[in-house]
């Protein structure tokens, strides 16, 4: 299955806040369906921690509808388990860790369809989500368990950071859109 990537947006760049609002956007739906932000890693490796660290970050910033923190990860033997929590109604974005081609490392890649997880180690697990959010912490090897675990920590904080300021200055657009319109 090809990945239709809308946009891409590396975690460093000097306007990577905007573009990542922007990129957010577009895989949202229309300001009234609940979103519900599915955190997926684990936080035994650096790189695979991207989603528990987003949750986290989500959930005290005042997110309500999340599932998976550094708390209460979501994983490869836990994920069944989890995606039965999800409510139907919701409109669900997965946000993980992905190991790719060297040259996108450190691209947060949005896209209008859902992610595999445990791609990178051969998992054969459902797809989840509506829509999904990878960020690229390494580039794909034949020893990814040791890359995955040898990522840098200060880059996947970097990039949990500005992706969980993005969805907080969307909730905070969206609230005030449906606000004015039922004014």
């Amino acid at each position: 299955m090809k990945k239709e990537l809308h946009r891409s947006v590396h975690y460093n760049d000097k306007f990577s806040l905007s573009k990542a609002i922007v990129s957010l956007e577009a895989i949202l739906p229309p300001p009234g369906r609940d979103i519900l932000y599915l955190c997926i890693g684990s936080d035994l490796s650096t790189g695979d921690s991207f989603g528990p660290l987003t949750g986290t970050l989500l959930k005290r910033t005042g997110i309500s509808n999340v599932i998976g923190s550094l708390d209460d990860t979501v994983h490869a033997k836990n994920l069944e388990e989890k995606i039965k929590l999800l409510n139907n109604k919701d409109y669900v974005v997965a946000i993980d860790a992905t190991m790719g081609h060297y040259k996108d490392i450190g691209n947060l890649f949005f896209a209008k369809e859902p992610i595999r997880p445990g791609a990178a180690f051969r998992r054969n697990l459902a797809p989840v989500g509506d829509a999904s959010v990878v960020f690229n912490v390494a580039a794909n090897s034949i020893a990814n368990f040791l890359v995955l675990g040898c990522t840098s920590l200060n880059k996947v904080w970097l990039a949990s950071n500005l992706l969980t300021r993005a969805i907080c200055v969307l909730t905070y657009k969206r609230k005030k859109e449906l606000y004015a319109a039922n004014r």
